[in-house]
């Protein structure tokens, strides 16, 4: 097999994730070049988008030619706008690239929805194409997988489960760290860290607050921003909880990085459509309890009491409950520190890129045999 890889990297999220990778394939003797790929002029209208795409597309083509490899690998998502973007690509990819070349998609989260909902743009024109000419695609869970299966049988035909590298030894424990962010103190450190809009549990965190009989002793740390952030800060005074929140904003990656382990629980109550949330894997590999939900590759991967403790999203309620039983549990934190820690060991480099590379293989021959 020619090992020559084209990987499509974000401009700004998740580097450290796509280049992770990266330096395992090239571990595996893959010869690997990068370019760019991600949403265009996010903040563009249409048409600013179209031109976006359509010029990332074009370098994309200009690469493919210059390095000619065997492998197109994109870091995508599976959703109206990320897959829209992938056809558009992979399209002029077909028109303008004559080389013989295998596609494959990664897709950090996704939106089933585009299968389910009847639109002749999709049903017909796009999932049909892209099930076609994409070799193999990544999803972050057996959950997507056997949704889409009971969807879409042909395109499930071409889907495949990996998951993401998870580096502990970026999160480094220090006096130093906390007291830089003013948490230098013998307080309980409950962490949230990610987007900051309501579909990640960030609200149904503020009203468990106060109902949560141990708050004078601990301290919650929420690290992120997002479309709602000004309305979350909003919250933190309306319910009068400046004293127990601190509001980080923003924190660059390699920095957020060191919350995992200076820290003593992660607090992670998600109802988005996650794929492998990273800052719930991060939490695993440092070692730390978890209060989270039932979602795909936290399904996959995590059992409570053993490693988390689950909660409604939802409703703070159930997320008072599972503070006070944290808290006051510390058999159950020591548990999850041991068990996390070694759940954490399926995620390094080697193991995840040894299995990609074993289903570059499979997916490549299937397409051979389905293309003659």
């Amino acid at each position: 097999m020619n090992k020559k890889i084209l990987v499509g990297i974000p401009p700004k999220n998740h580097i450290n994730l796509a280049m992770d990778e990266v330096e395992g394939l090239k571990d595996l003797n893959y010869n690997c070049d990068t370019i760019v790929y991600s949403r265009n002029k996010p903040f563009g209208g249409k048409i600013d988008k179209l031109f976006g795409v359509l010029s990332n597309a074009v370098a994309i083509i200009k690469r493919l030619y210059k390095f000619k490899p065997h492998i197109l690998y994109l870091n995508s998502r599976f959703e109206p706008v990320g897959t829209t973007r992938d056809f558009i690509t992979v399209l002029l990819i077909r028109i303008l690239y004559w080389r013989k070349l295998n596609i494959a998609i990664k897709t950090h989260g996704s939106d089933l929805t585009i299968l389910t909902e009847k639109s002749y743009f999709f049903n017909i024109i796009i999932i049909p194409f892209l099930t076609k000419q994409v070799t193999l695609w990544f999803f972050l869970s057996y959950e997507e997988i056997n949704n889409i299966a009971a969807l879409s049988p042909k395109f499930a035909k071409k889907a495949y489960v990996t998951g993401n590298i998870i580096d502990p030894k970026r999160s480094i424990k220090t006096d130093d760290f906390l007291k830089k962010h003013g948490l230098k103190d013998n307080r309980f450190k409950f962490f949230f860290a990610g987007r900051m809009i309501a579909e990640k549990g960030v609200f149904s965190i503020l009203r468990a607050i106060p109902s949560f009989k141990h708050k004078e002793q601990c301290v919650f740390i929420f690290a992120g921003d997002g479309e709602e952030f000004e309305e979350f800060k909003e919250e933190v005074k309306n319910l009068n909880l400046e004293k127990f929140v601190h509001v980080m904003g923003f924190v660059p990656e390699e920095e957020c990085d060191h919350f995992f382990a200076n820290v003593d629980a992660l607090v992670f109550p998600t109802y988005f459509d996650e794929g492998f949330p990273m800052a719930l894997f991060k939490s695993i590999g440092s070692g730390l309890p978890i209060i989270t939900t039932k979602t795909r590759a936290a399904i996959d991967h995590l059992k409570e009491p053993d490693n988390c403790l689950w909660v409604n999203g939802k409703k703070p309620e159930s997320i008072t409950t599972a503070l006070t039983r944290l808290y006051e549990n510390e058999n159950i934190r020591t548990v999850m520190i041991n068990n996390n820690i070694n759940l954490g060991k399926k995620f390094t480099k080697e193991k995840i890129t040894e299995q990609m590379h074993l289903d570059f293989i499979e997916a490549a021959t299937k397409n051979n045999i389905t293309n003659k």
